[in-house]
């Protein structure tokens, strides 16, 4: 395929936009998996199982294709080990990576292949918790105190009620933030369960998300111990702007909806220069005020984001990437 490669200088919703078009391997590729490395460089990984290495211009700077054998990328981590490719597409297959992106090994959580959705990775250092969908009424719920090298299940299992489980939309609905695990469900319900001792104990908060098999929170931001942001919707209806985003700043005990919540269905969410960045099919929005009040910046159909350099870089579902001054 021919390289495309356009940059354009235009107004984006009052903000400033530069809008890059890559190679792609193929039409249907989604670069949904999106990771900030300590070199000033992106990592991405795809439907296609590419991972790519990007500059901070977006341009692709290196590519590794794990093969066929390899359905989708859906979420990325980085250890001191070197990396992590989570994939989803019902296989509970890891794939550890080394600094120059070749397969050391595969790893199985469950110590063997079993047709397990993963959801999602996130790492602190050494430790890694990892978050699967429910096998026999419990959550999947993994950690590794070895940067991935080795696993075990949570002492504690999260039981997981009828029609309820967990988006993986943008690798963001599982976060560790000062040795705490977090992450929300949805579905017929809608929770954020965390735990404070690494799975030996969960509490849960119930999300005033509706209940239906594709509603709830997509995504989560944790800023403190006490301040969580959510976002999400009903993918099914991306358009409809209710709903789509829920709050706390007392860890749960009580949620709260903005006044002006985002556009729409939104299945990424980072907080960056003191700001919240959201993103979804039918375009990007930013909160300036704590997730109070939302603003639409963009009308791209997002798929994830990292911020870099104080410049917000996107990955579209046509293939393209945004680059957005903030």
């Amino acid at each position: 395929m021919l390289k495309l490669f356009v940059c354009l200088g235009l107004p984006l919703f009052g903000w400033s936009q530069i809008q890059v078009f890559f190679p792609k391997t193929s039409p249907k590729e989604h670069q949904r998996a999106l990771i900030t490395l300590a070199s000033g460089q992106i990592l991405s990984g795809s439907n296609e199982a590419n991972i790519r290495i990007h500059g901070s211009d977006g341009q692709v700077q290196q590519n590794s294709q794990l093969g066929a054998a390899f359905k989708e990328i859906r979420d990325l981590a980085q250890t001191p080990n070197g990396f992590i490719a989570l994939q989803s597409h019902d296989s509970s297959g890891l794939v550890l990576l080394n600094n120059v992106l070749a397969i050391d090994t595969i790893i199985y959580p469950f110590g063997k292949r079993v047709s397990l959705f993963l959801d999602g990775i996130c790492v602190q250092g050494n430790l890694v918790f990892l978050l699967g969908d429910p096998v026999d009424g419990f959550f999947s719920t993994f950690l590794s105190s070895d940067g991935g090298l080795h696993w075990k299940t949570t002492n504690q299992k999260v039981s997981a009620s009828e029609g309820e489980a967990a988006y993986a939309a943008s690798g963001q609905t599982n976060q560790i933030y000062n040795g705490c695990f977090y992450f929300v469900s949805g579905g017929l319900e809608s929770r954020l369960i965390s735990s404070t001792d690494q799975g030996n104990t969960w509490n849960t908060s119930k999300l005033p998300y509706p209940s239906c098999l594709t509603c709830g929170p997509y995504a989560m931001a944790v800023q403190t111990e006490k301040e969580i942001m959510t976002v999400g919707g009903n993918y099914l209806e991306p358009n409809n702007a209710q709903n789509t985003c829920f709050y706390t700043t007392d860890a749960g005990q009580t949620w709260k909806a903005p006044k002006k919540g985002p556009s729409g269905y939104r299945s990424c969410i980072i907080y960056a220069e003191d700001k919240y960045f959201a993103c979804g099919t039918n375009g990007i929005d930013v909160s300036k005020n704590g997730g109070k009040t939302w603003k639409k910046i963009s009308d791209q159909n997002s798929l994830s984001m990292v911020m870099l350099d104080q410049q917000l870089i996107v990955s579209l579902a046509n293939g393209g990437w945004l680059l957005i001054k903030i």
